[in-house]
């Protein structure tokens, strides 16, 4: 049976994971700041064992909870409104979906966008296709559509929901560790629950920190290809002190006037670039593109779901599908949990398709547009960047972008685009930082938003230091412990459903 869980508090509390989660954040950044190689050296080693050893893990785990999220909106727990069926939704649906989105994808969308194509242009996924084919595009159009679509907005909605309906309905913190409470029943209050819930703090603090470092480099390169300013790690400390000194003030605000309206703000400009890229480039190219997109895209989903088009082994499997499907796990305990937080009010049903199909259908037609403008400039010789894109997303952006007439409006609209996505990122994951090492709470107290918003900077710094390389093992890492408890999430999440079913069947009369 259940074990009642304690009233969440308005404002929290420090307790056992605040402490244990700021220690081993500051035992990781002295060592890292001593010991830089012995820092990189330990984050490659384990990245190589949790490959070698978990990683089929990650494309099964992911395929699982997408059918198992949607099979639970279709079923008849669909209806169930987290708070219960007179609960009213805080927000409203276009800042519900700005936030949501904003804060799930960062600032690497933006880039990853017009670049991942190119990628896959110039080095087929599994080497199926000649490099610089036409082949070879669809290719990389159809597994864009796979790393940033339904798989990975599942991930995100198994979390939320799990979170919101132990927190809302049931009377629990907004923690995971109240989503568990049905495996852990009292240790869930205890040292088991700390435990999971300083894992949570740990994935949530090195996803951001990825993203973080990995947008701020690819920032820093577009800047000094654009306007000669330096490539260097002070620059992009820089960028860091600046984007974060903006976050943390936005954060001090809350969510309603924050975080929503930048949410808001951001989602307005995105949707302007997208409306201009649309109409100032290869216009037909772009909507044949995504036609045949979604077609190879359906036509592949289970082979490219459970990663069976290569061989055993394959590097190509471990470097992209490994790495993208740790990368959202490490990013749900923070997103996850942040759309819990604003989606009281909303029915199972509702989360699952703001949270799985619009997200989806936005990245669907974004690397649409992004991804087919580049294909189509590469593909006729305008530009030749495919195979740079890897290293320098930023880069080729800027490149293909330079081809568009009018390029001087599209750049006036993409500067605050940026500025606003990483702002929005860091500002959601401090104030969920703050909420579960405050055991849960609904309104953080800001000065401990406000040290998480450094610690996810001086996160990002160190891994700087290591290259990309630190940052992605840094990603792979945090997202082991946390696939585990995904599974135990979804496990749990039936558990209270079919309870409280049960329980409404036994109050009903006669």
């Amino acid at each position: 049976m259940d074990v009642p869980a304690p009233d969440p508090q308005t404002r929290g509390r420090l307790g056992p994971v605040f402490y244990a989660s700021l220690a081993l954040s500051i035992t990781f950044v002295v060592f890292g700041l001593v010991f830089p190689e012995a820092l990189t050296e330990s984050l490659t080693a384990i990245r190589e064992v949790v490959v070698g050893t978990f990683g089929l893990v990650y494309p099964i785990t992911v395929s699982l909870l997408l059918v198992f999220i949607v099979v639970l909106a279709l079923s008849p727990a669909g209806k169930k409104r987290l708070g219960g069926q007179d609960a009213a939704p805080e927000f409203g649906v276009v800042s519900w979906v700005a936030m949501l989105v904003s804060a799930g994808v960062g600032l690497s969308f933006l880039f990853w966008g017009t670049a991942e194509p190119l990628i896959h242009l110039a080095d087929p996924p599994y080497g199926a296709a000649d490099p610089g084919s036409a082949e070879a595009a669809r290719a990389g159009m159809r597994y864009s559509f796979l790393f940033w679509g339904p798989h990975a907005w599942g991930i995100y909605a198994v979390v939320a929901i799990a979170i919101g309906y132990a927190a809302f309905t049931r009377g629990g913190g907004m923690l995971v560790s109240s989503a568990l409470r049905p495996l852990l029943g009292r240790l869930a209050d205890g040292w088991v629950g700390a435990v999971v819930d300083t894992l949570a703090v740990l994935a949530i603090l090195f996803g951001v920190a990825t993203s973080l470092g990995l947008g701020t480099g690819e920032l820093n390169a577009g800047l000094a290809d654009q306007f000669a300013v330096a490539d260097s790690y002070g620059v992009k400390i820089t960028i860091i002190i600046g984007l974060m000194t903006f976050a943390t003030i936005s954060s001090m605000t809350g969510l309603g006037r924050g975080i929503r309206a930048l949410s808001l703000a951001n989602g307005a400009l995105c949707g302007l670039l997208l409306v201009l890229v649309l109409s100032l480039g290869p216009t037909g190219s772009i909507v044949a593109r995504l036609g045949t997109g979604v077609a190879d895209y359906v036509s592949t989903f289970v082979p490219m779901s459970l990663a069976t088009e290569g061989a055993a082994g394959d590097s190509w499997t471990a470097d992209w599908i490994y790495f993208f499907w740790a990368w959202w796990i490490g990013w749900a305990p923070f997103v996850g949990t942040f759309i819990a937080r604003i989606s009281r009010g909303r029915t199972i049903r509702g989360i699952v398709t703001g949270v799985v199909l619009v997200p989806s259908l936005v990245s669907i037609v974004w690397f649409s547009v992004f991804g087919g403008t580049a294909l189509a400039r590469e593909l006729a010789g305008e530009v030749s960047v495919s195979r740079i894109a890897s290293e320098a997303k930023s880069i080729a952006t800027l490149a293909v972008f330079d081809t568009l007439p009018l390029t001087e409006i599209a750049l006036v609209v993409l500067v605050p685009v940026l500025a606003l996505l990483f702002i929005t990122s860091a500002d959601s994951a401090s104030f969920m930082l703050g909420s579960t090492t405050t055991g849960g709470a609904m309104k953080p107290p800001r000065p401990v938003r406000l040290m998480w918003s450094f610690a996810a900077a001086f996160a990002a710094v160190l891994l700087l230091s290591g290259g990309p390389e630190d940052l992605r093992s840094a990603a792979v890492i945090a997202a082991a412990p946390f696939t585990v408890i995904l599974l135990g999430l979804a496990v749990s999440l039936v558990i209270m459903l079919r309870r409280d079913r049960a329980g409404a069947l036994r109050r009903e009369p006669g």
